[in-house]
């Protein structure tokens, strides 16, 4: 294939992949609370994989509006998935963190998305699913800018 080719052929695969993952996010999104925004779900990861998490944090690893953040984690909140508390030394820091509900919605979440993920690759050999996995980590780590 030629590299132009190539270049095209990602593209479109990334279009597919885009739609699938915005329906992947959707139902994410309800599986966590009937009416939870699909928007609110990055957000939710972010508390999910940090375990204790500001805003601050937040809004640098997902590049979103600090207000925009903000009203996902009120949400969050209103559905019972995270609790926001100040810190007992500093006022001024408010901690995020998941919450017990969250946290088992989040596992039967990630398990169902696991299953069919691997029904999605079962044909796969393990080779392939082994050199897919490394190829698409290394695409998706940010790239590295060197230091002026």
């Amino acid at each position: 294939m030629h590299t132009d080719d190539a270049i095209r052929s990602i593209t479109e695969s990334f279009d597919r992949i885009a739609n699938g993952a915005r329906r992947s996010v959707r139902r994410a999104a309800g599986r966590l609370a009937g009416d939870l925004q699909p928007a609110a779900w990055p957000v939710f990861r972010e508390v999910v994989r940090g375990e204790r998490v500001q805003a601050s944090a937040i809004v640098a690893a997902l590049g979103m509006d600090k207000s925009a953040v903000s009203r996902h984690v009120k949400e969050l909140r209103e559905h019972g998935l995270v609790d926001a508390e100040r810190d007992e030394h500093d006022a001024r820091i408010i901690w995020i963190t998941p919450t017990p509900l969250a946290l088992a919605r989040v596992a039967e979440v990630m398990a169902e998305q696991q299953a069919v993920l691997r029904a999605t690759l079962a044909a796969w050999s393990a080779d392939d699913l082994e050199r897919f996995a490394v190829l698409l980590e290394r695409f998706s780590l940010p790239p590295e800018h060197p230091q002026d």
